[in-house]
């Protein structure tokens, strides 16, 4: 399967691998400080097996910093950011990994 990155670099892999696994693969620092994937625009949880060609995004707090800057400047997935940052950092949200996307609605 073909994993488009955020840079534009494609990155083959012969069988399914986890969200994790392919950072891990990318760089071991990526892996320890990522807090979420994108695949083709939709947010998952790390431990998400990916099967098929898409494009990938490994999330980092830096990340969510950014989305959380943006969604309350423009109202727009705000929630989810949050959510997101708290799991991150070891905050409790209530919501069970893997779910995170589907309860803030997205």
């Amino acid at each position: 399967m073909k994993i488009t990155l955020k840079d534009g670099s494609v990155k083959e892999y012969e069988g399914p691998k986890s969200v994790y696994e392919i950072a891990a693969d990318l760089s071991e620092g990526l892996a320890r400080a990522a807090c979420a994937g994108e695949i083709n625009g939709k947010t998952v949880d790390l431990r998400t097996v990916v099967e098929e060609d898409c494009s990938l995004n490994i999330l980092t707090a830096n990340d969510l910093e950014v989305d959380i800057v943006t969604g309350l400047e423009s109202g727009a997935s705000c929630g989810k950011a949050y959510l997101l940052s708290c799991a991150c950092r070891g905050g409790k949200t209530g919501i069970s990994p893997g779910k995170v996307s589907d309860r803030a609605g997205h």
